[in-house]
């Protein structure tokens, strides 16, 4: 196995998770809203309800 090519998934994983994770935190009330999704999917609510149930639309 070619362990540059495990190094370059894993580098390039861990960036794009620090992006995510940094337009989460910029956006407006991103953390709240990331908690809500986090509860929302441990209490088994169906993804489709989400947007829902967390009021992620702008209405």
């Amino acid at each position: 196995m070619n362990w540059d090519i495990v190094k370059g998934v894993l580098i390039l994983l861990v960036a794009v998770s620090a992006l995510g994770i940094a337009f989460v935190l910029m956006s407006a009330s991103g953390p709240d809203k990331a908690g809500c999704i986090a509860r929302a999917l441990k209490s088994g609510i169906p993804v489709g309800n989400i947007e829902r149930v967390c009021r992620l639309l702008d209405k």
